[in-house]
């Protein structure tokens, strides 16, 4: 209540004190459908967030996009701190630590696809826009992204040069230094940009009584360099090359008691204080390198334009955790299993685009072919001495391919109907071995056979269409009908704890067909902005994880009790409204607010609810800008976001509660934005909130807790 106070008084405040002069909105160029265009007039959900926005909101990771998103939820979970959950209109993965995990939401840098959530959680820097694709993508994007789409965009060097810097101090003995300088080598001809992101943190938020450490310890590096040449007129050339090494104190989940937790609504509560972890000295580590490089070539020939989009990554990634908080049994400094991963995934991509308009520009569109190739191994051991030993050698490779065509017909000036189509294939080969683990015992649990490996190759293949019917109102209002078919391929085990009869398991594909109206408008002197959808999504054999007491008995819990697999629980639809709305009633004042509600079908099997499904989440805030001197200016604003209640898997065995978070900012600079002191500050009012948890009988009951307030000053120079 105290920060719904504080953000109302700051807001009337700069309404009292504001001019009366009207102000409109900005137009915001996206490129949802793989061409330009103002987000108003794109026929999809989409969210978009500029630089200006993304700092304002302080969306310094890729965990916070989705606070900012409807009905988009971003949680980390047990694995590195790099490893990051994706869920979306129903669709969710809970493993996301392994190189077979794959999200229903597909994530994008500059185009290019990266897949392995285990280390997609990093510092965001230099970034041009945020765009957010709510639903099944079914043409243009189309390899997992059954529930929606992530796109991330770097700033791009051109002729003009511009440079920023900015360093930072906050609590926790955290800063932050980061940088981009870009512009032009030959004007005219060939650009280079630089950015580069240090982020360090020294004492963690996280207290354990055990060793008297504090954990959330982590350094940071980020580096980009870009090489754009558009020295001829019909072709255009953007090189990037990156690199990541980012050290933590990995996951730290905190051991809840009882620990046999009979209900999950049940009471229950922290073993310690609400930070606390009791794990044994050295037990939790991260440690993730990535590097890569993307080409990207753009000629416009013959009346179209064909684009080429070719990418590498290698990324090495390590994280060991206690998968009890150092609380097994309800015991403050007993461990539980210890988990230890090491794995490496090289990945290459190449796409091709061909656009182009026909028939007097009535219609507009596109045909293209991607392939992905992704060749990875994973070592993962568990420990839980004298009981459980085991190590798993993981081999794992994948070949996708798509072809996708979608034309856009422009029947009059104001209607026009979209067809698109795409094939999708997914070859996939997995090898596993399970063997005497660190401690030098066997707890391995074999096939039926006998045997302590299994090897397992499937192909996945689909056709999704997509139909779209768009109509603009007016100059300023647009809506729109469209139906789409998702494709997510079916694939293999990611956390069975030694136990190979689980392991020989696949799980087949997961498909949908979303239906979607949406509005759009501008309205009252373009001060307002509206933005809403309506959408169903009929899932069919919809992939969750779950133990398997719960949906299949023929394969037998290991000794921690159970197992984890994905499999294909039920075929589920989901309903739901997502709205986001803007307004402006005076020069420098922004009123903002988005608010996401769900409504899904319970799991038949068991009558539970779907996972990581809030019904209701709602974002409201506001920004002000005011002119001190003709060289000073002050800006201020908050947001508050809430989730209302949900599980954490589809057995329901775990309820995270409701929780309301308020951020703020303050500061001064100059009007140009020459340079600035800010002020930032999130979990203002500094509530204890959990965003995750795991509870497995004999095994483990732990939370993943949100951060309490953090602030940071920050000094920012720009040319």
């Amino acid at each position: 209540m105290k920060h719904r106070c504080l953000m109302g008084a700051a807001a009337a405040a700069a309404v009292l004190n504001a001019g009366p002069a009207l102000a409109q909105m900005d137009e915001i160029v996206v490129e949802a459908t793989r061409r330009e265009a103002d987000l108003q007039s794109v026929p999809l959900a989409v969210t978009a967030l500029g630089a200006e926005q993304i700092a304002k909101l302080q969306i310094d990771t890729t965990q916070d996009i989705g606070d900012n998103v409807p009905n988009l939820q971003t949680y980390t979970v047990t694995a590195g701190a790099q490893a990051l959950q994706l869920h979306a209109r129903g669709a969710s993965v809970q493993n996301p630590g392994f190189n077979t995990s794959e999200s229903p939401v597909g994530f994008y840098v500059d185009d290019v696809y990266h897949g392995r959530l285990a280390s997609i959680n990093l510092d965001l820097t230099d970034i041009e826009r945020i765009e957010v694709l709510r639903g099944p993508q079914a043409t243009l994007y189309g390899r997992n992204t059954i529930a929606g789409a992530v796109k991330v965009i770097t700033r791009s060097p051109g002729d003009e040069l511009f440079a920023n810097a900015s360093v930072g101090a906050g609590d926790y003995d955290t800063v932050q230094a980061k940088g981009a300088i870009g512009g032009p080598i030959i004007e005219g001809a060939l650009a280079a940009s630089l950015a580069v992101n240090y982020h360090q943190r020294d004492e963690g938020w996280i207290d354990n009584p055990t060793t008297g450490d504090e954990l959330g310890e982590f350094e940071n590096k980020i580096g980009r360099l870009k090489l754009h040449y558009y020295g001829i007129d019909n072709l255009d050339v953007n090189l990037s090359v990156w690199g990541v090494d980012a050290q933590n104190d990995g996951y730290n989940g905190i051991p809840y008691v009882p620990f046999l937790q009979s209900s999950p609504t049940g009471p229950a509560s922290p073993l310690g204080n609400f930070y606390d972890n009791f794990s044994s000295g050295g037990v939790s580590d991260g440690d993730t390198d990535q590097s890569g490089g993307n080409l990207q070539v753009t000629w416009d020939v013959w009346g179209m334009q064909l684009r080429s989009i070719t990418a590498i990554a290698d990324i090495d990634d390590e994280f060991s955790f206690d998968l009890a908080g150092g609380g097994l049994g309800g015991v403050a400094g007993s461990d539980g299993l210890l988990v230890d991963s090491s794995s490496n995934m090289d990945s290459w991509s190449q796409e091709f685009q061909l656009l182009g308009t026909s028939f007097s520009d009535k219609l507009s569109w596109i045909a293209g072919f991607f392939y992905l190739n992704e060749d990875g191994d994973q070592v993962y051991t568990g420990v839980l001495a004298p009981f459980f030993d085991f190590r798993e050698d993981v081999e794992n490779e994948t070949d996708s391919y798509a072809a996708f065509a979608e034309g856009t017909w422009q029947f009059t000036d104001r209607l026009s109907a979209t067809v698109g189509l795409r094939w999708s294939k997914d070859e996939k080969d997995y090898r596993i071995t399970c063997s005497d683990g660190p401690g030098g015992g066997n707890s391995c649990t074999p096939t039926p056979s006998g045997s302590f490996t299994v090897s397992l190759d499937e192909n996945y293949d689909e056709w999704t269409p997509k139909f779209g019917l768009d109509y603009q109102i007016n100059e300023k209002w647009l809506t729109y009908l469209t139906a789409a078919k998702g494709f997510q391929a079916g694939g293999f085990q990611t956390l069975c704890f030694g136990n190979l009869q689980c392991a020989a398991r696949d799980y087949d594909p997961q498909t949908v067909w979303s239906y979607e109206a949406g509005f759009k408008g501008d309205m009252l002197d373009d001060t307002v902005r509206l933005n809403a959808a309506v959408f169903y999504a009929a899932y069919e054999d919809i992939q969750q994880t779950v133990p398997t007491p719960v949906f299949d008995n023929n394969v037998p819990p290991n000794i921690i009790g159970t197992t984890f697999p994905l499999d294909n629980v039920d075929d589920v639809d989901v309903w739901g409204v997502e709205l986001e709305t803007f307004w402006t009633p005076v020069e420098n004042l922004n009123f903002f607010g988005s608010l996401g509600f769900m409504d899904a079908d319970d799991v038949s099997a068991t009558g539970n609810d779907l996972p990581s499904n809030p019904d209701l989440t709602v974002r409201l805030g506001f920004d002000y800008t005011r002119e001190l001197t003709s060289a000073i200016e002050l800006f201020f604003g908050a947001d508050l976001n809430y989730s209302d209640n949900y599980y954490t898997e589809v057995n329901n065995d775990l309820q995270i509660d409701d929780y309301t978070r308020g951020n703020g900012f303050i500061g001064i600079g100059r009007p140009d934005g020459r340079w600035q002191l800010v002020g930032t500050m999130k979990n203002i009012s500094d509530e204890d909130d959990n965003v995750s948890g795991l509870n497995v009988p004999f095994a483990t009951n732990i939370r993943t807790p949100l951060p309490p307030r953090e602030y940071m000053v920050t000094l920012k120079v720009a040319y």
